[in-house]
């Protein structure tokens, strides 16, 4: 089985943001009620890392873990193994704390662009000053 979803549905809201054109592609390898194994082509560890490390963090998955094929292609396979509940409904969870950490971060993001730039704390302020006047000069 192979499933195949448009950038919108994998990213999100394009937008602001162009991401690369390639569809990504899953094939199931393996299901079971422990396990899946998947394959991945269109993406290597920028979503699939985030993903491994969010899937370790919930007590219920036993093992999470991809390998990539190739260094110049972009397909991985994909490994969950929970102790007893549904490796999709983990892989569920794990995707919608990511979403909510990427909201955060956005948020937070926005909030420092607005406030432009400013002295970080670890920096006296007659220091801050030099740097600025010979950042404008």
């Amino acid at each position: 089985m192979v499933l195949t979803m448009g950038l919108e549905t994998y990213y999100g809201s394009t937008a602001w943001w162009k991401p690369r054109s390639k569809k990504l592609e899953i094939e199931i390898i393996e299901y079971g009620p422990n396990l899946l194994k998947f394959k991945v082509n269109g993406e290597t560890h920028t979503l699939f890392n985030a993903l491994r490390i969010e899937l370790l963090n919930d007590k219920d998955v036993e093992f999470a873990a991809y390998k990539i094929e190739h260094p110049l292609f972009d397909r991985i396979e994909f490994v969950v193994r929970t102790k007893t509940s549904d490796p999709v409904d983990a892989i569920r969870k794990a995707v919608n704390r990511i979403r909510r950490c990427l909201s955060t971060m956005k948020k937070a993001f926005d909030k420092a662009m607005e406030a432009g730039v400013t002295n970080p704390p670890f920096v006296q302020e007659n220091e801050w000053k030099e740097f600025l006047k010979r950042m404008n000069a």
